[in-house]
């Protein structure tokens, strides 16, 4: 965990001054790719010794004197310090969810657990807050990354709880240090967990057969189905055994079980206590007062606004699956958390004439990538190349980002894209060296990962990615562009260091190039025979049917999203109960008896907290800010170049409604949203 640096908060409409890429031009990248092959003995030293630093260079900032403090030797100190810290820890952290080494892991774990624990006494020094504050209280003339650097540094200090008399500063350090372990631990107990459903032969019936040949086998034939995603969703999908789909789905929901809701209702019980000592009714409150949406009834009357919206929609979608689950049964009204998945695949194949099994063929993951990265690189006016340099394991490829115009190497990027032991469970993009203006007067250049758990090659078939893996990776390379394309001057602003509520806007704009004709002619390619793309036949079906379950796939967006506010808006909830009644209010389908999903909600303990309702309050702005694309061409390098300045060089330095409204020329309108999901 590194130390946590939010974004400018919207509330800083003073600091969307002039575009920092206008200013920033003459910057020019340095620095080498990180090194991963790092032994356990190495990663127990890297925290003491950057630790050691670090205190040094704040000892330095907290020794001035006032009157001799300027801008350049306490606040951007302070900042270049701690960023200093955050790099050289950032490395050695990311291998706890990603080394093939248990012991690695572990000793990269604890790091983390050392890291999060600091960074509670390091946000709550006062010798710190009072040498910042001593300098604003001078009340310098700053340029706009300065003043934003000045503004956001006093409020971390003063949401850390340095307006508390020491007594309480206390308590508030120790529920801090309390909450970090737990949060830990419960991430921790998730890449952990390993299991496992055995299957027989006849049980597998529906499956395909390239799914079928990667799994592994028990000493008795039977076959082992785990609870990564290429394991757990196909199956769900379509295998035609109603019971195995109900075991699988049981043991999916109940992993970590015990341990984990106890650690989510610690971590919630926690969060209350912090938020109410600094003086905020819930955690939601606290949260949000640092957010876009600023309080927890605008998020209420946003989801529930779109939730009525939608339930027209959903209810008729559901019931269709339903419908065709009752032909072939007549017994079953209902749709299950087991099979609903697998009812929604019977009727795109039904009614739709749509075989998902048929479009993976025209997708493998080389070839994907191969397409996705010539598309953004007209579009931004880059050239990636694979770069030979260090990773953390033989299935990660590296990449290097050059700039067109000026032949400067920007940035490095790695795809770590297939399942293993101990590996993250999910797919993210994890930011590795942040982008910066350095002492020298050159540019850091940043680097970032995408961890994914695709479907891993065999050595009689390729990995092919669905349609929906097709989305989910040019979403994490959305992050990945918002990372490397940073021209912030300050760490403390660099690639996704936004707002929370923001920071999935440039992602989820990256969705809509996968889902655009031209584009996915250009990513496809038939396994057999590379040169046969998608069918434009295929292509339209797919685009046709792209809002068939818009209804009831939003409406668990807007569960998941509710459920997370009523968790941080409630005292003492009852996790299981109130995920149950949501679940059945909002998506007409209740949670299975017995299970506990929460337990593997991952977001929550993960950085999310009070802040799910983020991914549709980004789509909005996303869909907003795709739409110049559509009108101007989806490859357009103009409108590329802009989006590239405008919003993603920027960082988290501006505001980001005031940066969205300078690339739309206008204010945000939920407009083309509600036309993106079929209302």
């Amino acid at each position: 965990m590194t130390l946590k640096q939010f974004a400018l908060s919207a509330a800083l409409a003073l600091c969307a001054g002039t575009p920092l890429a206008a200013q920033n031009n003459d910057y020019k990248p340095v620095g080498d790719p990180p090194k991963f092959d790092l032994s356990p003995e190495q990663i127990a030293r890297t925290e003491i010794s950057a630790r050691e630093t670090l205190e040094k260079k704040l000892s330095a900032i907290t020794g001035l004197k006032p009157k001799k403090r300027t801008f350049t030797n306490t606040v951007a100190a302070l900042d270049a310090a701690v960023t200093d810290y955050d790099e050289a820890i950032e490395v050695p952290t990311f291998l706890a969810y990603v080394s093939q080494d248990p012991k690695v892991r572990e000793a990269a774990s604890a790091l983390e657990l050392a890291a999060g624990k600091y960074s509670v006494d390091l946000s709550t020094r006062r010798d710190l807050y009072d040498a910042v504050k001593q300098y604003a209280d001078a009340n310098p003339k700053l340029n706009d990354e300065d003043a934003a650097l000045l503004a956001r540094t006093l409020k971390d200090f003063q949401r850390a709880g340095l307006a508390l008399p020491d007594d309480q500063l206390a308590v508030y350090k120790d529920l801090k240090k309390q909450l970090v372990e737990t949060t830990l631990a419960f991430e921790k107990n998730l890449r952990d967990s390993k299991d496992t459903l055995e299957v027989t032969r006849e049980q597998l019936a529906g499956l395909p057969e390239d799914y079928v040949q990667k799994l592994q086998k028990t000493p008795e034939g039977k076959y082992i189905v785990t609870m990564d995603y290429p394991d757990y969703f196909p199956f769900m999908q379509n295998a035609l055994d109603d019971s195995a789909r109900k075991a699988l789905e049981f043991k999916f929901n109940s992993r970590c079980a015990k341990e984990n809701v106890a650690l989510m209702e610690k971590a919630l019980a926690l969060r209350e206590q912090i938020a109410q000592l600094l003086g905020y009714k819930t955690h939601a409150d606290y949260v949000l007062d640092d957010r876009m949406a600023k309080t927890p009834q605008a998020v209420y009357d946003m989801l529930y606004q779109l939730t009525g919206k939608l339930k027209a929609k959903g209810r008729a979608e559901m019931d269709a699956r339903a419908e065709l689950k009752h032909a072939a049964d007549p017994s079953a009204f209902a749709l299950h958390e087991w099979d609903w998945r697998y009812w929604d695949n019977q009727f795109r194949k039904n009614n739709l004439n749509l075989d998902e099994e048929k479009i993976k063929e025209y997708f493998p993951v080389e070839t994907v990538m191969s397409g996705m990265l010539g598309t953004f690189e007209k579009v931004f006016s880059v050239k990636f190349a694979k770069a030979g340099i260090p990773t953390w394991h033989p299935d990660v490829t590296a990449y290097e980002i050059v700039d067109a115009k000026s032949g400067d190497r920007l940035a490095y990027f790695y795809l770590d894209l297939y399942p293993r032991d101990g590996k993250y469970k999910h797919a993210a993009c994890f930011g590795l060296m942040r982008g910066r203006l350095l002492g020298s007067g050159r540019y850091q250049r940043p680097s970032a990962a995408i961890v994914a758990n695709f479907p891993k090659p065999s050595a009689d078939a390729p990995s092919l990615l669905k349609h929906s893996d097709v989305v989910t990776l040019f979403h994490e390379f959305g992050h990945v562009m918002h990372n490397v394309f940073t021209q912030a001057k300050y760490g403390r602003f660099a690639g996704t260091k936004v707002l929370r509520d923001f920071v999935e806007a440039p992602s989820k704009m990256a969705e809509n190039w996968a889902w655009n004709a031209e584009v996915l002619k250009a990513i496809s390619g038939h396994y057999k025979n590379p040169s046969e793309k998608l069918p434009d036949e295929l292509i339209a079906q797919k685009i046709a049917a792209k809002n068939a379950g818009s209804g009831m796939a939003y409406l668990r967006q807007s569960f998941f999203s509710l459920l997370d506010m009523k968790y941080h808006t409630l005292d003492k909830p009852d996790t299981t109960g109130i995920y149950n009644d949501l679940s059945y209010e909002i998506r007409g389908i209740p949670m299975s008896m017995g299970t506990v999903p929460q337990a593997s909600f991952g977001h929550l303990m993960g950085g999310y907290d009070a802040g799910y309702y983020g991914y549709l309050w980004a789509e909005v702005i996303a869909e907003d800010l795709f739409s110049r694309f559509e009108n101007e061409g989806v490859l357009n390098p103009e409108t590329g170049m802009q989006y590239r300045q405008l919003i993603l060089a920027p960082g988290g330095t501006y505001d980001p409604s005031s940066m969205v409204e300078k690339f739309l020329g206008r204010k945000v309108s939920q407009d083309a949203f509600l036309k993106s999901i079929g209302l």
